[in-house]
C-alpha cells in the first residue's frame, strides 16, 4: 500500500510545482503584439538577462568589499558565563588542591581603521572596472537579445504576407481556370488549356499551404524567443506604414557612433583599465606592504574595563617567496598585453560589422524600389495576357508565365520590405543604438 503511494505523490508534487512556475509566470497579452510588446515581453522572461544582471549585481557587491577597507569598523563584543577549574598550590605541609569557579561579565567595543594601505586604491578601481565591464555586458546581452527578436518578428510579419500573396495567387488560378473552361465549353479556346489551369490551380494550393506552415513555424521560433509558451496564441499586429526612409549615415560618421555607443568597446575598455590596476597592484605589492592603522578599544565591564588606543605604522618585507610575487607581476602584465590585443579585435570587428550593415542597409533600400516596379510590371504583363486570351489572339501559356512572375513579384516585395526593416535594425545594433527606449524600427 506505502508502494503504490508513491507515485501518486510524485504527480501530486509536480502539479503543485507547475502551478506554483504558472502562477508566477507574468501574463501575456491576448492582443495583437507589436514590435515594442514583443521585445517587452523578451526582456522580461530572458535567462540570458537575468544571468547578466547577476553579473552586475555581483560587480557592485565587490565594488562595495573593495570600499568597505576605506572606512572604520565598529564591534561589540560582549561574554557572559561560568567558569569552574582546579588548582593546587604548594605549602610547607605539601600540596594542595582547591576548586576554582567564577562568573564572566565582560563587555567590550571596537573600533579599528585602516588609514592607509599600498594597494587599495588599485583594488578599489579595479572593482570599479569590474562592474562597469559587467553593466556593459549586461547591455550588450539585451541588445543582442533586442536584434534577435526583431528579426524573428519581420520574419513571421513577412510569413504572414506571404500566405496572403499565396491566397491571391490561388485565387487568380481559380479565375483563370474557370474563364478557361468557359471558353472551352463554348468552343472558343482549346479543351487542352484545361489541363494546365488545373495543374496550375493545385500548384497554387500546395504554395498555400507551404505558406501556411511556413507562417506558423516563424510565429513559433518568435514565441521560443520571447519565452512564451507554445500554447500560446500569438498574434501580430500590422506593420505602420511609412512614406520616408531614413537616411543612411556615412561611414565615418557610422564608425564614431559605434565607437562612442557601442557596449563590447565600453567592455573590453573597462576591462583593460581593471587589468592595467592589477598590474599596478602586483607590482606595489611585489616586495613589501605599508598600512598605517588606528585602533581604539573601549572597555565597558570586566578586566578590560577603561580605554585605550593605538596608531600603529606597519611594513612587511618579503625576503624570499621562491618567486611567486614576480610571476604574479608577470602574469598581470601577460593578462593586460593579451586584453589589448583583444581590444584592437574587438574594434577591428565591430568595424567590418558597421561597414557590411552599411552596405546590406543601402542595398535593402534598392531592393525595395526593384521590387516595387517588378510588381507593376509583372501586373502590366498579366492584364495584357488575359486581354489578348480574350480576345482569341493569346495563348493560355502566357497567362500561367504571367501568372507566376506576378506571384514572384509581390513574394520579392514583401521580401524586400522586411528585409529593410531587419536591415535597419541590424544598422541601429551595429551603431550600438538599439535600447528598448527607441524606435526598433527606424535607422538613426
Amino acid at each position: 500500500m506505502r508502494c503504490s503511494l508513491v507515485p501518486l505523490i510524485v504527480v501530486l508534487g509536480w502539479g503543485l510545482l507547475a502551478g506554483s512556475a504558472l502562477a508566477a509566470s507574468p501574463s501575456l497579452p491576448d492582443h495583437p503584439l507589436t514590435l515594442d510588446d514583443c521585445i517587452s515581453i523578451a526582456l522580461q522572461q530572458s535567462p540570458s538577462l537575468v544571468i547578466a544582471q547577476q553579473d552586475v549585481i555581483s560587480g557592485e557587491a565587490y565594488l562595495r568589499s573593495a570600499l568597505s577597507s576605506y572606512y572604520p569598523e565598529a564591534v561589540f563584543i560582549a561574554t557572559r558565563g561560568r567558569t569552574r577549574g582546579s588548582s593546587f598550590v604548594d605549602t610547607p605541609a605539601g600540596t594542595i588542591a582547591f576548586s576554582t569557579a567564577a562568573t564572566r561579565r565582560e563587555a567590550e567595543v571596537l573600533l579599528s581603521h585602516t588609514i592607509w594601505q599600498t594597494g587599495r586604491n588599485e583594488s578599489a578601481q579595479q572593482a570599479r572596472s569590474s562592474l562597469a565591464a559587467s553593466s556593459a555586458n549586461a547591455e550588450a546581452t539585451q541588445q543582442d537579445l533586442m536584434l534577435s527578436i526583431c528579426r524573428l518578428y519581420y520574419a513571421a510579419l513577412a510569413a504572414e504576407e506571404f500566405v496572403g500573396v499565396a491566397e491571391a495567387t490561388l485565387a487568380s488560378a481559380r479565375d483563370h481556370a474557370n474563364l478557361v473552361q468557359a471558353r472551352a465549353t463554348v468552343g472558343e479556346a482549346a479543351p487542352v488549356d484545361v489541363l494546365p489551369a488545373e495543374a496550375s490551380v493545385a500548384d497554387a494550393q500546395f504554395v498555400l499551404l507551404q505558406a501556411r506552415n511556413g507562417a506558423d513555424i516563424a510565429k513559433a521560433q518568435l514565441k521560443s524567443e520571447m519565452g512564451a509558451p507554445p500554447t500560446y496564441p500569438l498574434r501580430l499586429a500590422p506593420p505602420l506604414e511609412s512614406t520616408t526612409h531614413p537616411a543612411i549615415p556615412a561611414l565615418a560618421d557610422a564608425l564614431q557612433l559605434a565607437a562612442d555607443n557601442r557596449p563590447q568597446i565600453a567592455s573590453i575598455n573597462e576591462t583593460v583599465v581593471g587589468a592595467e590596476q592589477s598590474v599596478r597592484l602586483a607590482e606595489a605589492t611585489e616586495n613589501g606592504v605599508l598600512s598605517l592603522s588606528a585602533q581604539y578599544n573601549r572597555g565597558i565591564s570586566g578586566p578590560q574595563e577603561g580605554d585605550s588606543w593605538s596608531v600603529v605604522a606597519s611594513a612587511t618585507a618579503f625576503l624570499f617567496d621562491g618567486g611567486a610575487r614576480r610571476a604574479a607581476v608577470d602574469t598581470a602584465r601577460a593578462r593586460l598585453r593579451s586584453l589589448q590585443a583583444q581590444r584592437q579585435l574587438v574594434v577591428n570587428g565591430i568595424g567590418l560589422e558597421v561597414e557590411s550593415a552599411l552596405l546590406k542597409a543601402e542595398t535593402a533600400a534598392e531592393s525595395m524600389e526593384s521590387a516595387e516596379m517588378g510588381v507593376g510590371s509583372a501586373e502590366a504583363q498579366l492584364a495584357g495576357a488575359e486581354a489578348k486570351y480574350r480576345e482569341g489572339v493569346g495563348i493560355f501559356v502566357e497567362i500561367l508565365d504571367a501568372e507566376e512572375a506576378v506571384a514572384r513579384a509581390h513574394s520579392n516585395r514583401v521580401q524586400a520590405v522586411y528585409n529593410y526593416q531587419t536591415a535597419m535594425v541590424e544598422l541601429r545594433k551595429a551603431l550600438g543604438l538599439l535600447t528598448p527606449s527607441a524606435d526598433t524600427g527606424v535607422a538613426p
